[in-house]
């Protein structure tokens, strides 16, 4: 008898973890996408891409914010891509923590930022990392963009 109760509670733990890992949280940019066939689409300002192509957490939509102003949210294999003006800026991503980095956007700099997610305690944790380019380039391979909504 105890036996088959731990059996089921067991089930249920691990059905909740699989919903956890594979769940499917909405990926949402607030600002405009510029054209993504090129590299950068206004040469005087610098392209931002967070990615996140993990599906770990996927139940869990992640806030991106440029320098306190809101980008947009990622969920699972979705990135976000901006332009901005030049200035050193500091990118947050907040989930369960906040992770923040900072990079030193420049007139045609393209920059990849990316989201690791960390299991937390009642939710995903997000973790940051500034990558080059040619690691930036695979990884925004796995990912989609994320839909363009208003805020």
């Amino acid at each position: 008898m105890l036996d088959e109760k731990l059996k089921r509670i067991l089930m249920f733990a691990f059905g909740l973890v699989a919903l956890f890992l594979m769940g499917c949280a909405s990926a949402h940019q607030y600002v405009p996408l510029p054209d993504l066939s090129k590299q950068i689409a206004d040469p005087n300002k610098g392209r931002v891409y967070v990615l996140r192509p993990s599906g770990f957490g996927g139940a869990v939509s992640m806030n991106v914010a440029d320098g306190g102003q809101p980008i947009g949210s990622t969920g699972p294999g979705r990135f976000l891509c901006w332009e901005r003006e030049p200035g050193d800026v500091i990118i947050t991503s907040t989930s369960e923590n906040t992770s923040r980095v900072s990079i030193p956007v420049r007139p045609g700099s393209v920059h990849y930022i990316l989201q690791n997610i960390r299991m937390g305690i009642w939710m995903a944790r997000t973790d940051l990392e500034v990558i080059d380019t040619e690691r930036g380039l695979k990884e925004l391979k796995k990912c989609k963009a994320a839909e363009v909504k208003k805020q």
